[in-house]
């Protein structure tokens, strides 16, 4: 519990110096594409500000998921966090496409770049954005809505290195399409990282198994159990990023409550010990039991 808690103040801290690092580099970029007038410069400037709000969401999303169960919501608010990283990924890939969009159009119809603003101003955001996914990139592989963050600022990162290198690139050929070329490289590099992210946050969301659970595996080891003689209705989801549930129909001899208890304990302690499963639930059934919970796996008039 206490290892869980730091983890989630630790989430929380990182957050939140991300966000207010990610307004302060709004900030500077769009007083500085202003007085540049570099339209290029004011573009990234709101790509910040729509990351800024991202990573409101983010926060204020982590900041409730701890919050206890209620009678509406008895799982709490746990799956919060999945639901901003869904949202989160879903807004960065539509604007990695935009980027892709807009790097086109900007090739067909040039406007004229400042490249030394480009220069300068790139290079102060690269040292915000390094900041900011150096702060983000040790929670990445432990919580799926800090990944999702953590993506927003590469995109960043790599913004800030796309203005540096196209403003170099114009100054030395004085061809104004390596801006565009720069935006539809940063789209496409995007893209792939955002998409993986939204297909783990569906699955998490449409109670899909986990992608590390083999339950064709989980079943093998019930039935090597002893006392256990069958395995039905074996269902395995995520609540949260690293928080896996499992439910299943047991079927054992007609032995007595006690006995029924202590083959329980010992399924629920293997469980917990050989596979990332974290809460169990757990029913009895014997040979003699009538099967109930028929509709717990719809079938097509097609299907067995």
């Amino acid at each position: 519990m206490h290892t869980n808690s730091h983890h989630h103040s630790t989430t929380l801290s990182r957050l939140k110096w991300a966000l207010i690092l990610t307004v302060g580099v709004f900030v500077a970029e769009f007083l500085g594409g202003l007085a540049s007038q570099s339209l290029s410069v004011l573009s990234n400037a709101l790509h910040l500000l729509s990351d800024a709000g991202a990573m409101g969401l983010a926060y204020y999303a982590a900041r409730v998921e701890t919050n206890p169960p209620t009678i509406q919501l008895s799982y709490g608010y746990a799956r919060s966090s999945i639901l901003a990283s869904f949202i989160n990924s879903l807004i960065l890939a539509l604007m990695a496409l935009g980027l892709i969009a807009a790097g086109f159009y900007r090739i067909v119809y040039p406007e004229r770049v400042m490249a030394a603003s480009l220069i300068w101003l790139g290079l102060m955001a690269l040292v915000f954005n390094i900041l900011v996914t150096g702060l983000l990139a040790p929670g990445k592989a432990q919580d799926l809505n800090i990944r999702a963050m953590f993506w927003h600022a590469a995109g960043d990162l790599l913004g800030s290195l796309s203005v540096i290198l196209s403003g170099l690139l114009i100054l030395w050929t004085h061809w104004i399409g390596f801006d565009a070329l720069a935006a539809i490289a940063i789209g496409l590099s995007l893209v792939v990282p955002t998409l993986r992210i939204i297909g783990h946050s569906v699955n998490i969301l449409m109670e899909g198994t986990p992608p590390e659970i083999d339950p064709a595996r989980i079943e093998r080891a019930l039935l090597s159990l002893p006392g256990v003689q069958g395995v039905h209705h074996l269902h395995v989801w995520a609540l949260g990023s690293h928080y896996n549930l499992l439910s299943a129909h047991i079927l054992i001899d007609d032995v007595s409550l006690h006995e029924g208890q202590k083959t329980l304990a010992v399924i629920a302690r293997h469980l917990e010990s050989h596979f990332p499963v974290h809460h169990v639930t757990i029913q009895l059934e014997t040979l003699q039991h009538e099967e109930t919970g028929k509709d717990c796996h719809p079938h097509s008039p097609d299907m067995p």
